[in-house]
């Protein structure tokens, strides 16, 4: 996998099925706005952004139910991600 799609559980050497709603919002994002949610210079620089989950917001010509489903799939905490 690619460290761009890389959950915050990841960075802290832990994984659960949480993980993979987490890259999901990740492939979601980038599908709507072409570009990564989460980006920086070099890996450090990536993991802080993941940790703090903060990424540019999604433009407003998009609905509010699909910005909504992809903040909720990218949030920090595990068990604040939506199941399967």
């Amino acid at each position: 996998g690619t460290p761009y799609f890389m959950a915050p559980e990841v960075i802290k050497g832990e994984y659960g099925h949480e993980c993979d709603i987490w890259s999901l919002g990740c492939v979601c994002y980038e599908m709507v706005t072409l570009k990564p949610p989460f980006r920086a210079n070099d890996m450090n620089g990536l993991y802080k952004r993941v940790l703090k989950g903060a990424y540019p917001p999604i433009e407003n010509k998009y609905s509010s139910d699909i910005k909504t489903v992809i903040s909720r799939m990218l949030r920090v905490d595990p068990k604040e991600r939506p199941s399967c």
